[in-house]
């Protein structure tokens, strides 16, 4: 073994171990989240992950809620005209942007993928499946872990989003400019079958207590662990406030 593979382990080691003290002490302060007894449809989450992009979840799932209503049927999708979906989810945002990503992945779906569905794609290895997903067009590594982990109930991905991607770099699990970035530094040392319950819990801990803006630090459970050099035990009023229903809800939960 070479001294830089030694190096690699080491490394790979202790992020591991910093991964399992922060899902533990979130276990302790959101309780382990419970799955769905029954999982999306894998076509469903994709788009459904697309309508969360850049907006808030209340709006997102309304726009989704229409988008259903009008369309069961997701494939029908591919023979719709962007203009019509961008009329139903305009309550979502960016509606023209996403009507188009829309259609043209769901033609992209119906011509690489012969059977979109869960039994075909777990079938799949993760890393694999996640990259074929990738080569749709507008689909991200966010998007394309989300349908492993909502919609085939892999405990092993790990989408990472802003809020999971700010209370990694702020507590200094990785050093990373994106979220992009985090998700590959981070996605092979996940504690085994834990990426579902640390996925939520630090969504949770994003909105709640490590906000964007005045972050909760005097209540936070991860202060002594935290590396983040502007952390204070100032009490923050807005992350004391936060709305728990608010914290509870998540789009890709409501699918």
């Amino acid at each position: 073994m070479t001294r830089s593979d030694n190096n690699n382990l080491l490394k790979g080691d202790r992020l591991t171990r910093k991964l399992d003290v922060v899902a533990t002490r979130l276990r302790d302060l959101f309780g382990t989240p419970a799955r769905k007894r029954k999982l999306p449809d894998p076509l469903e989450l994709l788009v459904a992950t697309i309508l969360s992009q850049n907006t808030n979840d209340v709006n997102s799932h309304k726009a989704y809620v229409n988008l259903k209503t009008k369309y069961p049927d997701f494939m029908d999708l591919a023979g719709v005209r962007a203009g019509e979906i961008e009329r139903l989810i305009k309550i979502g945002g960016i509606a023209k942007k996403k009507s188009i990503t829309i259609v043209r992945v769901v033609r992209e779906i119906r011509r690489r993928f012969p059977r979109f569905n869960r039994r075909h794609l777990k079938s799949e290895e993760r890393n694999s499946l996640i990259d074929r997903l990738r080569e749709l067009d507008g689909v991200g590594y966010k998007t394309a872990c989300c349908v492993s982990l909502f919609a085939l109930g892999d405990d092993d991905a790990f989408p990472v989003d802003t809020h999971v991607h700010r209370v990694l770099n702020r507590i200094g699990v990785v050093n990373e400019k994106t979220p992009d970035k985090t998700y590959l530094a981070v996605r092979d040392f996940i504690p085994p079958g834990k990426g579902y319950e640390i996925h939520i819990n630090l969504i949770r801990f994003g909105r709640k207590v490590c906000t964007a803006q005045r972050p909760g630090c005097s209540q936070c459970v991860l202060f002594d662990v935290c590396n983040w050099k502007e952390k204070s035990l100032q009490v923050s009023e807005r992350a004391a406030s936060a709305n728990e229903e608010k914290v509870r809800f998540m789009l890709l939960e409501e699918v």
